[in-house]
């Protein structure tokens, strides 16, 4: 058996995230700016679980995987262009990690990084051996992810001195 599960029953599941986002006056959130910061956070985490789990296949029976596990996971760490949409998808990550947290690092955004990376491709391992999905899990993935962690990082830090604060960004925090 073969089953194909969509990506836009992620539409409700985003249309129910920010009702009970804009429905819940949180104190903390009272500015347009922070709440912008939200919902685009929102959509972005949205987004990477399309991009990263859909079209979400279930093969079972006679349509299944049948290798084992160790070869559904590629160790070849080489890196070519089709990298660069991963090293751009987790940049965001760490932008949004210093506009929603007061106390940030360049090794707690990376660790940050790390930790999401792994958590995809572990679980794109875990539906391709269980449920015969086609994502597999890809190391040269985590690494690539975790560079564009730290690129997003050096670069909000690039745009954000401390000298010349740049205003408008500052008003997207949700911290003073």
């Amino acid at each position: 058996m073969q089953i194909t599960i969509s990506g836009l029953i992620l539409i409700p599941l985003f249309l129910l995230t920010i009702f009970y986002i804009m429905r819940n006056k949180n104190g903390s959130m009272t500015t347009v700016y922070q709440k912008v910061t939200v919902i685009s956070f929102v959509f972005y985490c949205y987004s990477v679980l399309y991009l990263t789990f859909f079209p979400f296949q279930i093969q079972t029976g006679v349509y299944a995987n049948q290798t084992n596990w160790l070869s559904r996971i590629n160790f070849d760490p080489v890196l070519d262009l089709s990298a660069l949409p991963n090293l751009i998808m987790l940049a965001p990550l760490s932008v949004y990690y210093y506009l929603m947290k007061k106390d940030t690092s360049f090794f707690k955004a990376v660790r940050l990084g790390f930790c999401v990376s792994f958590g995809i491709e572990f679980f794109q391992f875990l539906s391709n051996y269980f449920l015969g999905g086609w994502r597999g899990a890809d190391v040269a993935d985590i690494v690539v992810n975790t560079l564009g962690a730290a690129f997003g990082y050096l670069l909000v830090k690039a745009v954000v001195n401390k000298e010349t604060t740049f205003p408008l960004f500052e008003k997207f925090k949700l911290y003073s």
